[in-house]
């Protein structure tokens, strides 16, 4: 909004930010955030128009102005609201999809002997090897194995099957 309003006048102007990661985003040639191309845009074709990084909370006088504005916009229910980028979307599918599996995984009927070894889902690998996994899970050939030297009287695998 600054900017569109200080895109009308031509004599330089500086425009102070306390958001540094605004300022990086608008330096990035590559970002695909259309507010930011927007912002790249104006900033291109009115060379006059200078940003400029200052420190917060650090008691500049308009900036604690603006931040005291900018927390009334956000309790009032201000109607501006600007789009969420989609890395904060990623983010929170990411997050959902893990508190749902997680609800699953607690609450399921099977696979508790794994549960109580690996209480917490992730994403990422355990770095196990096939054999640790068929090991401590109780699924494999063990008990096969273990039938034919007379160390278990089934061969049955822990879930019931053969």
């Amino acid at each position: 909004m600054a900017i569109e309003s200080a895109s009308s006048l031509h004599r330089p102007i500086k425009i102070w930010t306390d958001s540094l990661s605004s300022l990086m985003a608008i330096l990035n040639p590559k970002s695909h955030h259309s507010i930011v191309r927007e912002i790249q845009t104006l900033l291109l074709s009115h060379k006059h128009i200078l940003l400029r990084w200052l420190k917060a909370h650090v008691g500049y006088l308009g900036n604690e102005c603006a931040d005291q504005l900018a927390k009334e916009a956000i309790t009032n229910g201000d109607p501006f609201l600007l789009p969420k980028p989609l890395s904060y979307l990623k983010a929170e599918i990411k997050s959902a999809a893990l508190r749902i599996w997680q609800d699953n995984w607690d609450n399921g009927e099977t696979g508790r002997s794994t549960h109580d070894i690996v209480p917490r889902v992730s994403n990422k690998p355990v770095g196990w090897n096939r054999e640790e996994i068929m090991f401590v899970t109780g699924h494999g050939p063990f008990p096969s194995c273990l039938l034919r030297f007379n160390l278990l009287t089934h061969d049955n695998c822990s879930c019931g099957e053969k």
